[in-house]
């Protein structure tokens, strides 16, 4: 039934109601109702800035192979699957001023989910499932939508406490249209009908940007009591506004993605967390093709606003 019931948030037309009729499962406690003392993060490290920065954005971000570090310029709309609509409500209610307070429209009630966190008290098998019974849903036929088959795998069989699977669109920045071919873009005679013009050249690439269109959260409800509302509600405002690696190393940095392994490295999302997402979203960001050009920028954003943060010392 879980299954089925993602299936039909997947699909075109649905609506956030869909995800009550799903048994509730035990909810964790309201982030809006979540009260903590915002403490300014330290870090300790000898090296420049810039460097720890580089390291930190290779750490965070993954983008598909030569795709650049995809956002939301649609409107983002989240749904959640296995939690009452008392519990649903205050993190859909979260994700969403976070996206807003970024610059991210947010869909009207009533619209069709692109962004579905799912809970589960088998997450791993549920994963498989989804992905069994809808692998065009994971696989769009391009490497340019999704991550790699060795990271779908993980996506599987992952222990994660929450896993996630971003689908993002090379888009034309001047019309709004998606910039690559896919099989079925045909009318009833064979021809191509859609995109009309694929852009990948080095001279035009500049006109195609990266826009998320779809991200799939599933989140072990066993584990959700090992952080805080406010963690989990940032956690997975993190995952559901930027291309997160599941895989990266980020031990090193205060950052609400190291929330399960050690709660104590941030009480929700951090400076660092912060400055990447703003970088991210910054209007004017850079449109190349680039993955490591995009990154780039980031790093340079991330490490202005944490050197303007730093406080001075008398």
């Amino acid at each position: 039934m879980r299954v089925l019931a993602l299936t039909a948030l997947l699909a075109i037309g649905a609506t956030p109601a869909l995800a009550q009729e799903v048994p509730p499962q035990d909810p964790p406690a309201s982030a809006a109702d979540d009260t903590v003392t915002r403490v300014e993060d330290i870090v300790v490290d000898g090296r420049p800035l810039r460097e720890v920065a580089r390291e930190f954005v290779d750490a965070v971000g993954e983008s598909p192979r030569g795709r650049g570090l995809a956002r939301w310029r649609t409107p983002m709309c989240a749904g959640a699957v296995n939690l009452t609509a008392a519990a649903a409500q205050p993190l859909i209610d979260h994700v969403s001023a976070r996206a807003e307070a970024l610059g991210v429209r947010t869909g009207e009630p009533g619209c069709a989910p692109n962004v579905v966190f799912v809970f589960s008290d088998d997450p791993r098998g549920l994963a498989s499932s989804l992905v069994d019974a809808n692998p065009g849903e994971f696989r769009l036929g391009s490497r340019t939508f999704n991550l790699d088959a060795s990271a779908l795998r993980h996506f599987r069989e992952s222990d994660a406490p929450v896993r996630w699977w971003h689908t993002s669109v090379p888009v034309n920045d001047d019309t709004g249209e998606r910039a690559v071919r896919l099989p079925g873009d045909v009318d009833n005679q064979g021809n191509p009908t859609a995109p009309t013009n694929v852009v990948f050249s080095s001279v035009l690439s500049g006109v195609v940007r990266d826009d998320l269109s779809r991200v799939i959260v599933i989140v072990d409800a066993a584990r959700v009591d090992d952080v805080s509302p406010r963690q989990l509600a940032d956690y997975l405002t993190f995952v559901a506004l930027a291309q997160i690696d599941p895989r990266g190393d980020r031990s090193s940095a205060p950052s609400v993605l190291n929330a399960f392994d050690n709660p104590y490295s941030s009480d929700g999302l951090s400076d660092w967390d912060l400055a990447y997402l703003e970088a991210l979203y910054r209007p004017g960001g850079s449109l190349r093709r680039n993955s490591r050009s995009v990154a780039e920028g980031v790093v340079r954003d991330v490490a202005r606003s944490l050197t303007v943060a730093e406080p001075v010392e008398d």
